[in-house]
């Protein structure tokens, strides 16, 4: 009789580990909206509503690859100059509209979620795509951002490669190699990748 003591004791220690780690619709709904209030008051060029959005310590960490640079900074002393200098020497609005998609929200405790997802912005016509992650941590009640990191992609065949799909997983295929092909031939940057697509 003790194994199987010992059995449905660990097995409900099993289900409520997985349970705190499962989000909320009400947690992921307004993970979602600050995520999108956050870009919309940048572009907006709202300084103190985009400032909100943070939670604004030494630890708080802010990066984006874009397709010419990469911009990072970390500790809000670092990010809060670097960003608000760039929005007063750019003060002009831009619109643009975005398109979040591929969520995957993974609670690391109760006060942090680990944030995944996909992005396509346009900007007066122009589709650009990224891989986005957030850190999230809620403080009195409202979930703030602690690290906001972009990686910028190409195209959109690429920003969507590595995202899962509702019951599906991917298999990943290893690359054929062409015989007479040099490692140098293999690798592309990413012009050759942005003008191949």
């Amino acid at each position: 009789m003790k194994p199987y003591l010992l059995i449905l004791t660990y097995w409900l220690l099993s289900i409520q580990s997985f349970a705190q780690n499962v989000t909320t619709t009400e947690e992921q709904d307004e993970i979602k909206q600050v995520i999108a209030d956050e870009a919309k008051f940048f572009y907006a060029r709202n300084a103190d509503k985009w400032a909100s959005c943070y939670r604004q310590t030494a630890q708080t960490y802010w990066a984006c690859i874009e397709e010419d640079g990469t911009l990072q900074r970390e500790g809000w002393d670092n990010i809060a100059p670097f960003v608000m200098g760039y929005i007063k020497d750019n003060p002009k609005p831009i619109k643009c509209t975005f398109k979040r998609e591929n969520y995957n929200f993974r609670k690391v405790n109760p006060t942090y979620i680990w944030v995944t997802f996909d992005q396509t912005r346009t900007t007066a016509g122009k589709k650009d795509f990224s891989k986005e992650t957030r850190i999230m941590e809620l403080i009195k009640g409202e979930w703030k951002i602690v690290n906001m990191t972009g990686f910028w992609m190409p195209n959109e065949k690429l920003a969507k490669a590595d995202s899962p799909e509702k019951g599906k997983e991917k298999k990943i295929e290893p690359e054929k190699s062409k015989k007479g092909t040099s490692e140098g031939d293999k690798k592309k940057t990413v012009k050759e990748v942005k003008k191949a697509s």
